[in-house]
């Protein structure tokens, strides 16, 4: 014979369907790798304004490829904060955070060739936000967070 457990959980009595499950609720940290991600996207999104502005994408000899990556850094990191917040996916902010570094890398390798080259905190403060933004989307409660998501019914 079945015991009273079995059939409690067998026939949904005792449990509560409109609690939501502990895993529902976005955890501080998703919240703050989304919000980190978005705003870590302001300074090369004005990095890219400006450098469009002073005609990167139509330089003398055709088209720049490097004002390509300028375009896309802030819209790739902005998609993946979107999608973590959407709780779609944690990765994408994190592999967003690979053209910044890049962009990065760059800057600091144009600002060594010059004369007046000043120090490298200003282009090291591109990565600082999002790279913390990456670092918290890839802590372990936010994988699991995402991972849980309710799946759509076919």
């Amino acid at each position: 014979m079945a015991s009273s457990s079995d059939m409690a959980s067998s026939s949904g009595v005792g449990r509560r369907r409109d609690v939501p499950s502990p895993d529902a609720r976005m955890p501080p940290l998703a919240l703050a790798a989304g919000v980190l991600g978005l705003v870590g996207a302001l300074p090369t999104t004005f990095l890219a304004v400006v450098a469009v502005a002073l005609g990167g994408l139509s330089a003398a000899a055709g088209p720049d490829p490097w004002t390509y990556l300028l375009l896309a850094a802030p819209l790739l990191q902005v998609l993946g904060a979107t999608w973590l917040l959407a709780r779609r996916s944690w990765l994408l902010l994190v592999l967003a955070v690979v053209p910044v570094a890049l962009l990065t890398a760059a800057v600091i390798w144009a600002a060594s060739t010059t004369e007046e080259a000043g120090g490298l905190g200003w282009p090291l403060l591109l990565l600082v936000v999002p790279v913390l933004a990456a670092v918290l989307a890839a802590t372990p409660r936010v994988r699991h967070w995402v991972a849980t998501r309710p799946r759509r019914a076919r």
